[in-house]
């Protein structure tokens, strides 16, 4: 298995898939050493189907350290999703309830303190979901760089 960049033409967005056993793709079908696979449908060989996205690390002002008070998620969907915050060195996953009316919000932990940070989402149950925005209620620290 083997990791696969597609990059969308028409807007130039670039996706990554890991574990991409394909060889050959077409909108429909897929082909690989073991046969030719239908695309489509809720589920991997019976699993959900989990998705994640992640935004690249950015600064969020001023250099001084960084903390996350709430993260809002404008999105359609159900079920349980993940909030990923993502520092120079760890990941922190915090699960949240997708609210129906399209607004949710994750609250991660209080103890992240980093220069800069990546924000992700992930359809923890496999759950179809559209993800238009995300985010931050960002609160620098008074003095605190290094």
């Amino acid at each position: 298995m083997t990791n696969a960049i597609v990059m969308n033409t028409l807007t130039g967005a670039v996706s990554e898939y890991d574990n991409f056993a394909f060889q050959s793709i077409t909108p429909t079908r897929a082909g690989a050493v073991t046969g030719l696979f239908a695309l489509g449908g809720n589920t991997d060989l019976g699993l959900p189907i989990v998705a994640q996205a992640l935004t690249g690390k950015a600064l969020f002002g001023a250099s001084v350290k960084k903390f996350l008070d709430l993260v809002y998620f404008s999105l359609a969907g159900s079920g349980t999703s993940s909030l990923i915050v993502q520092g120079a060195v760890a990941a922190y996953v915090y699960t949240f309830p997708v609210r129906a009316p399209g607004e949710s919000r994750a609250r991660p932990g209080r103890g992240i303190r980093e220069n800069y940070l990546a924000l992700g989402y992930s359809n923890t149950d496999g759950a179809d979901f559209r993800l238009d925005r995300i985010e931050a209620l960002v609160n620098a620290s008074q003095n605190r760089r290094v």
